[in-house]
């Protein structure tokens, strides 16, 4: 190789090493937390004296920051010279209340959407399934109060229709054959001892005797039949204690039964009961008295109306339901039939007159209930509330507000994060951005007032 050749490689070697060592102490410089106090002094001279006032050159009480890197704050809209972000305007003499301003375009790219609040009653209308049962008032146990045989059965199917006073059934029991040779006995007893001082006590064995008979359910026309025969009756006849359908038949002719066992049940139907349930969030809206519309499958376009005469205080645990009671008048071919379902419309009363907002209005985090009051000018303040009934898409508002605001009811979350994104910029010095070391005082205050919808905003908006 020549020596003119070895210069110029040795020339373009030195050349090379140079050109590395200038980068390698420009990358030193640029990570050296000295080489970069000169625009954290100009952000400490931002918000120190004159604050952002003193990048206002023109006048107008805007100033372009950065958010990334809020020491970064120019006069004119641009991007950050660190990171290239456009730089977002904040008013210099902005006063934090606890409200957030968001210019009309944000706005309206956002789809911010308001509602007046009005003050007014509630009043709704609950759709809910009932089924007719037997009035329970109107049910008679059939039971004797002595033992023996079924003889002969009258009432002899369920479903029978029978009225009071007509003849269930005829029985021999010996203790009912004994107490009448015993009632035979005093009987003649009296007669004979009549007008003898004996008389008094003959006629206490015979009223004793008549008294144990009348126990047994006997009446006074089956004692005077006795008596009028001088014999005793080997079957006794007894009969419906009230008007009604038989049901639950347990007794058959020929059967032994004793005294006390429950031969039948009859049921007064002319009455019955419509058994409606009510949800337990609803129940606000239930009480004795409300009218209610009832609709019966297959009845179409038949309607028949009612109140709730009571409501039962026990929830059922599976369903979660209340039971009301509606009383409807009844017959054994009626429109109305026990076990048959039926379609219920129930209208509430009216709550008391207070602030109404729309439902969407509402913004439940799950410890809180807050809505974003607009107070004009592009302004909005978040406000906890206390809401009390739901009904046709609106909520109560029990405290909270006064019923002259407007608030919002679409893009609260939207709204928040400005307000969050404005709380944080007033409040950071400094970003750590690409391995800086943020300035002193930069920390996020998560308790401005203007983000303090907190955390779980987003699962109510």
């Amino acid at each position: 190789m020549s020596n003119a050749k070895k210069i110029a490689l040795v020339a373009v070697s030195g050349a090379v090493l140079v050109a590395v060592a200038i980068a390698m102490t420009a990358v030193m410089l640029n990570d050296d937390p000295a080489s970069q106090s000169q625009p954290r002094q100009e952000a400490s001279g931002a918000s120190g004296a004159g604050g952002l006032a003193a990048a206002d050159a023109d006048g107008d009480g805007i100033v372009y920051q950065d958010g990334m890197h809020p020491w970064i704050v120019r006069d004119e809209p641009g991007p950050c010279p660190i990171c290239g972000m456009d730089l977002v305007p904040v008013r210099v003499n902005a006063v934090d209340d606890g409200t957030v301003r968001i210019d009309p375009v944000t706005l309206q790219n956002i789809g911010v959407r308001t509602a007046p609040v009005v003050v007014g009653s509630l009043a709704r209308t609950l759709r809910t399934t009932g089924r007719f049962e037997m009035d329970e008032q109107g049910a008679h146990a059939v039971s004797l109060k002595v033992s023996g045989w079924v003889e002969r059965l009258q009432a002899d199917y369920d479903g029978a229709i029978v009225q009071r006073g007509e003849p269930l059934l005829d029985l021999y029991s010996p203790e009912l054959v004994a107490t009448q040779e015993e009632y035979l006995l005093a009987l003649r007893n009296l007669d004979r001892l009549e007008g003898t001082p004996a008389a008094d006590d003959a006629r206490r064995l015979l009223e004793a005797a008549r008294r144990r008979m009348a126990f047994w359910d006997l009446s006074e026309d089956q004692l005077r039949e006795v008596a009028s025969s001088g014999e005793p009756q080997r079957t006794l006849r007894f009969y419906a204690p009230a008007s009604g359908e038989v049901m639950e038949r347990q007794v058959v002719e020929g059967q032994h039964v004793q005294a006390g066992d429950v031969l039948m049940r009859i049921v007064d139907i002319s009455s019955i009961w419509l058994m409606v349930d009510v949800y337990e969030q609803d129940l606000g809206w239930v009480r004795p008295g409300v009218e209610a519309v009832v609709e019966l499958p297959y009845a179409q376009g038949s309607t028949y109306r009612g109140r709730i005469d009571h409501l039962y205080h026990m929830l059922e645990t599976d369903s979660r339901t209340a039971r009301a009671r509606i009383t409807f008048d009844g017959a054994h071919r009626g429109p109305f039939q026990p076990g048959m379902y039926a379609t219920v419309h129930l209208e509430g009363g009216q709550s008391a007159p207070g602030p109404l907002v729309p439902d969407e209005a509402v913004v439940r985090t799950g410890e809180r209930e807050v809505v974003i009051v607009a107070l004009g000018d592009g302004r909005f303040m978040p406000a906890d509330v206390v809401t009390g009934m739901q009904a046709g898409g609106r909520t109560q508002i029990l405290d909270g507000l006064l019923g002259d605001e407007r608030v919002v009811t679409s893009a609260q979350f939207l709204i928040d994060s400005e307000a969050r994104l404005r709380s944080a910029i007033g409040a950071m010095g400094g970003h750590d951005h690409g391995g800086t070391t943020s300035p002193p005082g930069s920390e996020m205050d998560m308790d401005a007032p203007a983000g303090d919808m907190g955390d779980t905003m987003e699962d109510g908006a």
